[in-house]
Parts: C-alpha cells; sequence; structure tokens
C-alpha cells in the first residue's frame, strides 16, 4: 500500500477523511507522518500513523462520520481527557469538538462514512455518538473491525473502484455487518479516575486558559498568568491540561510557538523572508535558545524548513487554529467559546 508522508502537520490533518483541526507535536518526532486511504462508493477508508508525540484539538466535518481505532499503543493515548482503553473505539460527528493526545507513535484504522450513506442504519449512530466520543465494545468487534478496515484498504487501492467487482460488494457488505454488531453492542466506558476536583468546571478552566494565551500571543507568560485567568492553583492546572493536552500548560505554550514558527516557515519565501523576522513575529527573543528548541523539537534547523518548497502553496490557510477547537470543550455547558476570527491569532497559517 502507497504511503503519503508529510512533513507539514496542517497538510496532514488536511487530508485525514472527515476531519477538520490541527496538531501540535509535544515531542520530538519519532517516525514519519503518514496516510493511506480508499475511496469506496459511500465511504473512504484510511490507515495513518502519527509520528510523534503529539496533540489533535478539532471536530469531525459536516459531511462525515468517523469511526476510528487504534492499531497500536492503546495505552499511550487520551481522548478528552480520559485514556482510550484496549477495548475502546472513537466515534466521532459533526458539532463535537475533541482532544485526542498520544504519548508515543501511533497507527490508526479509520472509516469515514459520508452523511447521507445508507452503508450503516442512522439509528445505529445516534445514542452512541449522544454522549462523547469514545465507545467500548467486544475486543472480538474491534479486532475484527480492524482486520476488515486494513484488508477493504489493500483490496480498494489494487482495483478501479469507479467499477467495483463482486469482490469490492462482498468487502463492503462485510464492513457494514461489522460495524453495526460492534456499534449495537457498544456501551459507555466508564470515566477514569480524575486527579483533581476544581472548584471550575475543566472545560471553563480549558476556555480561560487559552483565551488568554490566544490574546497575549507574542507577548511574555507566565504560570502565575495562566492560574489567575482559570481561578485555579497551579497544581490544578497542570493536571488538567496532562489529561486533555498530554503536557503542562507551559510545555503546551512553547510546543504552540514553535509549532505555529514551523507552519509559518513552510509556506514563506526564503528569498525575502528570514527565520529571526519570522520567529520574533511569535514572540521569540532569545534566537539561540529557540534554535536549539526547534532542532530538538523538528530535528532539523529551521532554516532549512524555510528552504522547503511549500507543498500547496496556493492553498487556503486553515479558517481556525488549535486553540479555537480546544476551547470548544463543554460548549454546550458554558454558552460561549473563544472568540477568533478565520485569519486572526494562531490562524495565521
Amino acid at each position: 500500500m502507497r504511503k503519503l508522508i508529510y512533513r507539514d502537520l496542517d497538510e496532514f490533518a488536511r487530508c485525514l477523511d472527515g476531519l477538520e483541526g490541527h496538531f501540535v507535536p509535544t515531542a520530538r518526532q519519532k517516525a514519519d507522518w503518514w496516510i493511506q486511504r480508499a475511496t469506496a462508493r459511500c465511504h473512504w477508508i484510511q490507515v495513518f500513523q502519527t509520528g510523534s508525540p503529539a496533540t489533535f484539538a478539532g471536530q469531525a466535518r459536516s459531511d462525515a462520520v468517523i469511526v476510528a481505532a487504534p492499531l497500536t499503543a492503546e495505552g499511550a493515548l487520551r481522548v478528552n481527557g480520559h485514556a482510550l482503553g484496549p477495548d475502546e473505539l472513537v466515534l466521532l460527528r459533526e458539532g463535537q469538538p475533541f482532544t485526542f493526545v498520544s504519548h508515543d507513535v501511533v497507527c490508526w484504522a479509520a472509516l469515514c462514512l459520508r452523511k447521507l450513506a445508507r452503508l450503516i442504519p442512522p439509528e445505529v449512530f445516534s445514542t452512541r455518538a449522544a454522549h462523547g466520543p469514545r465507545i467500548r465494545t467486544p475486543p472480538a468487534q474491534l479486532e475484527c473491525l480492524r482486520r476488515i478496515i486494513t484488508r477493504t484498504l489493500a483490496h480498494l487501492e489494487s482495483v478501479d473502484s469507479s467499477e467495483p467487482g463482486a469482490a469490492t460488494f462482498a468487502l463492503e457488505q462485510e464492513l457494514a455487518l461489522c460495524l453495526t454488531h460492534l456499534l449495537e453492542h457498544s456501551t459507555m466506558p466508564s470515566m477514569s479516575r480524575r486527579l483533581t476536583r476544581p472548584p471550575v468546571p475543566r472545560s471553563s478552566v480549558i476556555a480561560r486558559t487559552l483565551s488568554l494565551i490566544d490574546a497575549r500571543q507574542g507577548e511574555p507568560l507566565f504560570i502565575s498568568d495562566l492560574c489567575g485567568a482559570a481561578g485555579v492553583s497551579e497544581r490544578t492546572l497542570r493536571n488538567i491540561f496532562h489529561e486533555y493536552f498530554g503536557v503542562g500548560p507551559m510545555r503546551l505554550l512553547k510546543a504552540l510557538q514553535l509549532q505555529n514558527i514551523r507552519v509559518a516557515l513552510l509556506r514563506a519565501d526564503p528569498d525575502r523572508d528570514k527565520v529571526t523576522h519570522i520567529a520574533a513575529e511569535y514572540g521569540v527573543s532569545d534566537f539561540s535558545l529557540f534554535a536549539r528548541n526547534y532542532k530538538a523539537m523538528y530535528g532539523e534547523t529551521a532554516s532549512v524548513a524555510l528552504r522547503t518548497p511549500p507543498v500547496n502553496p496556493d492553498r487556503d490557510r486553515a479558517k481556525f487554529g488549535w486553540l479555537y477547537y480546544a476551547a470548544r470543550l463543554g460548549d454546550e455547558d458554558r454558552g460561549g467559546l473563544l472568540k477568533q476570527a478565520p485569519g486572526d491569532g494562531e490562524g495565521r497559517h
């Protein structure tokens, strides 16, 4: 199967069928970020790998329902602050923002259903997806789904999907039956024990903190500033950020800064732009420290990224950045969300 390998993580995220959002790496890359995909009559099949510890914030697109199961490292994953168990998968629908954290390289098998598809009865999804993205199911059914997705992907990549034959129809029916049985026998997973009980809801703590980060981009911020905005202690704030994003708030702040700079470098004109000018736009003042941190995170110098030809130089910038999606957790409970106009702040891709 052919793998499409990505250096630009925003491009990687855009190419994941059915999803919108952003990845932010939180540690040095260990392996390639790649996607394998094929299209059938009413769904997309994809297997993809995230090549480093990272956090993702986003949601399903309006035309899709996504079912995804990890092929590796179940113990290193968290979804909306909860560990994803070995008997769990992820079910994503429009209007349900989520965060995903990996502490290692992770490979996923995913099925993206078009909204109007008839592969699966709509009522099967209604109750399962209404209570969050995590679904617990019998391990045998989950393993069956993984096998069929990878087998169907291999088959679809080897045939002309515009003229499906009997084997393609048989695989689609097998996949539909497996997924229907899996969802019909699924249950809501138990909530993992929280490390702290903050005086305000976690969604509010996250929204307040990220709102301050968004408003003060390019300015120095300290942990005391974030705790004051969130109204919680430093320990509580650190625990909540580790639950939802895999790292503490100051580490996340630095990772966001480096990722924003990398995105800008990969889209810049090396004949006109300079690394120091781009880095300064995102608040860098110690360029020697920045250079060391950047190389430690991405395994190359910032000047190499600047000289790399853009993958899609004419592609539209992302409408919303990572901060926008991450701050939307629990919108229905808060009655509001972090305000960000398209192209502002982190959206300056």
